[in-house]
């Protein structure tokens, strides 16, 4: 009997090594925060032509200036369609038949993570339902959170692994010290403000993006006159579920935050003006 072939573990990591400088990388970035403080303007500023929105909850209706590139998604399986359309890196805005440029999207922004949470734990529980015809229809079991979970976790690593820039948004919660995760960092504060998804996805989220940033605007004097600013914070707060990787020590906030603006940042250490 012939003695199974050794494997070559050297050529194995020869082949699987690599250097961040000689590999093209896409960011991936999370932005949180309240209603109507600019997550979806964020989510399309690396350009209109470029990006498709990925839009459950109609956060796009009003764009009519900017006018981006949208899927609607109404339930979980909408959101598995677009992705395997986007990873033929072929989809485009002509493809799509509503315009002219035949570049494929370079970013995808996934316009309400809470939402698509929502959307999987309703996917899960109908299923359920179909399995076990004793089961009250509507009513969500405990075990359904934790299958509904492992779908938001593989959806997270599916769009990872596109070769696009991808950028996640969220709705805030507030969370107190009796309900807070048993690994957050507190501080010994009283509140704490995190991206509004359950412990295990937003974990797991957290973990694999560049970036972890809370959008919010502020009234500020701008050329003599007051107005609107809105604010992205970055920097490590007691108060906020925040950070970032960057080999640059980064200013907490960013004012008028772009993703172009937020991409050189973390990449370069210079803010450009905006």
């Amino acid at each position: 009997m012939a003695r199974a072939r050794e494997k070559d573990y050297l050529a194995i990591a020869k082949k699987k090594a690599s250097r961040p400088s000689l590999v093209k990388s896409y960011r991936k970035v999370l932005v949180y925060g309240r209603n109507k403080k600019g997550k979806s303007t964020f989510g399309i500023s690396n350009g209109v032509d470029n990006t498709l929105v990925l839009d459950p909850e109609q956060g796009t209706d009003l764009m009519l200036k900017k006018d981006p590139y949208r899927i609607g998604i109404e339930q979980w399986e909408d959101l598995h369609d677009a992705w395997g359309a986007l990873r033929t890196y072929k989809l485009s805005p002509k493809i799509l038949g509503l315009g002219k440029s035949t570049e494929p999207f370079n970013t995808v922004s996934l316009d309400g993570c809470t939402k698509f949470n929502n959307m999987a734990l309703k996917y899960v529980r109908r299923l359920q339902e179909e399995r076990d015809l004793d089961r009250i229809p509507g009513m969500t079991d405990r075990r359904d959170y934790s299958k509904s979970g492992e779908l938001m976790k593989d959806m997270i690593n599916n769009f990872l692994k596109l070769k696009m820039n991808v950028i996640f948004t969220a709705q805030e919660r507030m969370m107190t010290l009796a309900s807070a995760d048993d690994d957050d960092d507190s501080e010994e504060v009283s509140e704490y403000y995190v991206p509004d998804l359950p412990a295990a996805v937003r974990g797991a989220l957290n973990s694999v993006v560049d970036v972890i940033g809370r959008i919010y605007v502020v009234r500020t004097e701008i050329k003599g006159k007051e107005k609107a600013q809105r604010r992205l914070q970055i920097g490590h707060h007691p108060l906020y579920d925040t950070g970032y990787r960057s080999d640059f020590v980064l200013p907490d906030m960013i004012r008028n935050p772009t993703f172009p603006r937020l991409v050189n940042l973390i990449e370069t250490g210079e803010l450009v003006r905006g």
